[in-house]
């Protein structure tokens, strides 16, 4: 079985879109920090297409993704000689079912004793040390869960969206000082009223991009269950503690994960 996008492509997509509208229309902005480098709007939106698509493709390339891997793990450090021989053993099933060969993977430990794993670049996989206290049976289905993610190329997909989101960020740090800075509260519902004017498109793209994440999930769990490892997945979820949803309807819609009990729910059904 090879990398194939699904569900999670065409969501990203969509924000990948919002983004992109975004900045063209900062383009023709009376004033903004992006019509200072593109005349056209068109030449912005080819610009960071080409951009955000070459910082997609070098995620495949071994130096540059070891280079990713030491800026995303932090805490992290490669496996021991141990931890390495069990990983390597655990990890045989999913990759094959993946297709994504075991000596392409970059597996890195995290010192963390919360469970936890994740997918990151094309080949990076982060393991916690007490996702690796987890019997063999239980720790197989997290390790396949995160190959359902590379297998849809989740992580290489969201560096796209990353690189798109950067002119809205910044233009929001922009709007966050100047709400710091003027202080008296009618002034700040004013900037606030004037930044909603300006970043509404980039915030419909945040709203999409979140709603991908939740639908990665998802996909990552039916590509386990795919592979034969749902039960097992759905075990590793009930364990885990829940952290809920944010409260309110914008945490909902904010919210990078779904429930615990909607993914255990699909798992088992």
């Amino acid at each position: 079985m090879s990398r194939r996008p699904g569900r999670t492509t065409l969501a990203l997509a969509l924000a990948m879109l919002a983004f992109v509208l975004f900045g063209m229309a900062r383009v023709t902005a009376p004033a903004s920090a992006i019509g200072v480098l593109f005349d056209q709007p068109e030449g912005f939106a080819v610009v960071a297409a080409i951009t955000s698509l070459i910082g997609a493709v070098l995620l495949f390339v071994r130096p540059i993704e070891l280079r990713v891997a030491r800026l995303l793990g932090t805490n992290a450090r490669p496996p021991s000689e141990d931890e390495s021989a069990r990983l390597d053993r655990l990890l045989d099933g999913p990759c094959g079912q993946a297709g994504i060969k075991r000596e392409r993977l970059i597996v890195n430990v995290e010192e963390n004793p919360g469970v936890n794993a994740s997918a990151g670049a094309a080949h990076l996989l982060f393991v916690t040390t007490g996702a690796l206290a987890l019997d063999d049976d239980t720790l197989e289905a997290v390790l396949a869960h995160e190959l359902g993610h590379h297998n849809g190329l989740h992580p290489v997909l969201t560096a796209i969206v990353w690189w798109l989101r950067l002119p809205g960020v910044v233009l929001g740090a922009g709007f966050a000082f100047l709400r710091r800075l003027v202080r008296i509260r009618l002034l700040v519902l004013l900037v606030t009223i004037w930044q909603a004017t300006v970043m509404w498109v980039f915030w419909l793209g945040d709203l999409l991009a979140m709603r991908a994440s939740r639908l990665s999930e998802f996909e990552a769990d039916r590509n386990a269950a795919r592979w034969g490892y749902a039960q097992q997945l759905a075990g590793s979820l009930e364990a885990l503690p829940d952290p809920g949803v944010p409260p309110g309807f914008g945490g909902r819609l904010m919210a990078t994960h779904p429930p615990l009990e909607e993914r255990i729910e699909r798992l088992s059904g």
